[in-house]
């Protein structure tokens, strides 16, 4: 948990210092958001010491308008910068959502986003992915509220189905690493240029 100080504080988006921290991640002071500066130094020294990125990176976070668990990638297709269309890439950003999808009751695939916008730039899932090459590098929400689809649909979250969905993620997880290889294929149909109107309607941030 990184923003512990802001949360107990009763905030959802700040650290105690008033800062929203997952938007400093491109750029973060050692004093001023040492959460942030000491996580982006750990990776850096798996990138750089161990020689081993991390293969799946995971940012935590509770949404405030929209039902289910749901995940926000990096498709450099859907970026706002031009050269990274230009990136080779074989869709394993789609890795562990499609995986989530077929494991977990409470995740929803047709939430999940994949687009790059101006805006996120300095978020953790886009700089893990901008600055360490970690192309598996995802927001993950769950709602504040409930379940519209699924097992669960009609019914509240809540700490059971919290942990239920963790422990969906460490598997899902572990089945990403065990991947060999992901096959060369094109996104899902509807997935390309679905547009980024719900990341950019607002994401609780701080929660996790």
């Amino acid at each position: 948990m990184l923003n512990p100080d802001g949360v107990v504080n009763g905030s959802h988006r700040c650290s105690l210092s008033g800062v929203d921290l997952n938007r400093v991640w491109d750029k973060p002071s050692r004093h001023m958001h040492p959460e942030i500066y000491h996580t982006k130094a750990v990776i850096q020294y798996m990138c750089d010491v161990l020689k081993t990125p991390p293969s799946v990176f995971v940012d935590l976070h509770g949404h405030s308008r929209k039902a289910n668990v749901f995940m926000f990638g990096n498709n450099p297709e859907e970026s706002w910068r031009a050269d990274d269309k230009a990136l080779p890439h074989n869709y394993e950003f789609m890795a562990l959502p499609e995986v989530l999808e077929q494991s977990s009751s409470a995740f929803s695939f047709d939430l999940c986003q994949f687009g790059i916008t101006r805006g996120k730039e300095s978020s953790a899932r886009v700089t893990v992915w901008r600055q360490f090459g970690v192309t598996r590098a995802y927001t993950m929400e769950s709602t504040f509220s409930g379940f519209e689809t699924g097992a669960y649909k009609g019914f509240q979250i809540g700490t059971k189905d919290l942990k239920e969905v963790g422990r969906e993620l460490l598997f899902g997880i572990l089945s990403v690493f065990k991947m060999s290889s992901r096959p060369k294929k094109p996104p899902r149909s509807g997935l390309k240029k679905r547009g980024n109107s719900m990341e950019n309607a607002g994401v609780s941030l701080g929660t996790s």
